[in-house]
């Protein structure tokens, strides 16, 4: 089934904002393949027209762009991370279990805590 215009835009709407955070476009078109059904090329397609949407509003803007997280950023970042990990088991997504457990010990080392989770 064809998506209408106004879920196209939709959907590049949610790609142009995750790009603008910083996301990398691979993560980008995972999310909107989960979350909107999309296959594959549909979802890498909706990421590089937000791409391109997004270079002719600002032409100094890479997608590939990721911030530096600081220890500042650490605390709420873990709080987030913890809510996402109990979202994703409850909603039994072993593989976004996994990689948010991996995010999540990432954060922990960098304040100096070795605990595994």
């Amino acid at each position: 089934m064809k998506r209408t215009a106004e879920v196209k835009e939709a959907h590049q709407q949610h790609a142009k904002m995750l790009l603008d955070m910083g996301f990398k476009k691979a993560d980008v078109a995972a999310t909107l393949q989960r979350k909107y059904s999309l296959s594959r090329a549909t979802a890498y397609r909706d990421v590089d027209d937000a791409d391109i949407l997004r270079e002719s509003e600002d032409h100094k803007i890479e997608a590939d762009s990721m911030p530096e997280i600081t220890l500042e950023d650490r605390e709420p970042l873990m709080r987030m991370t913890k809510h996402l990990m109990i979202d994703a088991y409850e909603e039994r997504n072993v593989q976004d279990y996994v990689r948010l457990i991996g995010g999540y010990e990432r954060l922990a080392r960098m304040g100096g805590l070795s605990q595994k989770f």
